[in-house]
């Protein structure tokens, strides 16, 4: 690692309502990343996770997505931030070396964003080692809450107190127009950062797919504080972003659009 790791930190949003999903979190996160080279810091409410190593954050007030985090940030010194939630259930080894070269391609291109795992594919490629597309200012998503590399003074100017999380994503996708540094991503096929898909808590409840990831892992996961979504619904959408499936809907669109 370089001198930039000293720069560098893992920022890991939460809060105290979500803490039953903290010791299968912080046990995937051991198991896969191990050895992360950075400060990590978890943000929460008056909850302290109480795990070795970590450096906990503790807001009391709860000032919405945006308003925790310029709370957050003005605690921290680093000037990259490596963005995870809580509900991000490591299911792959994080490799240093690749993360290293994230950082160095961000100093070189002057990146604002990184996202280094989830959807959407970025619409622009980009030559790089890294399969790292650019996305373009009119894209939707453009701001996401997945996991990414933030280049401080980018996060903090998108910013604005008193919105959400979703607010976040979508308005500040359209104020992120406007700024010079360009935004980057994986393809969702390649993460660099990988997790279950879904998330392991979606509106509140339980994804199925996540549970299943914990109980091959040997993780004991607390369920009796929320409700667990049925398999259906999420069947149905890993079909759908299955890789023939995607290509197959995109040739439909484009036949369509030649025989309007």
């Amino acid at each position: 690692m370089t001198g930039e790791t000293n720069d560098t930190c893992v920022l890991i949003s939460s809060c105290d309502a979500y803490s039953d999903a903290w010791p299968p979190f912080f046990a995937l996160l051991q198991r896969y990343w191990p050895d992360c080279p950075f400060p990590i810091y978890f943000i929460s409410n008056h909850q302290d996770p109480g795990v070795p190593g970590i450096h906990p954050i503790l807001l009391k007030e709860d000032r919405k997505w945006a308003g925790n985090m310029l709370k957050a940030l003005d605690q921290i010194p680093h000037q990259r931030i490596v963005y995870l939630q809580e509900d991000y259930f490591l299911q792959r080894r994080v490799n240093n070396q690749t993360i290293q070269r994230v950082l160095d391609f961000a100093t070189k291109t002057g990146a604002g964003f990184i996202r280094l795992s989830g959807w959407p594919d970025p619409e622009i490629p980009h030559d790089n080692e890294l399969g790292l597309g650019l996305l373009a200012p009119l894209q939707k998503f453009r701001v996401s809450l997945q996991a990414g590399l933030w280049k401080r003074s980018t996060l903090e100017k998108l910013l604005i107190d008193g919105e959400s999380g979703w607010d976040v994503e979508i308005r500040g996708s359209e104020r992120s127009r406007q700024f010079s540094e360009p935004f980057f991503a994986v393809s969702h096929r390649r993460p660099i950062i990988d997790y279950y898909v879904f998330t392991a808590i979606l509106k509140g409840k339980w994804v199925p797919g996540a549970l299943r990831l914990c109980r091959r892992e040997g993780i004991d996961v607390d369920t009796s504080r929320r409700g667990i979504h049925g398999e259906w619904p999420f069947l149905v959408r890993e079909f759908r972003n299955m890789t023939m499936v995607l290509a197959a809907r995109k040739w439909w669109k484009r036949m369509r659009g030649r025989a309007a």
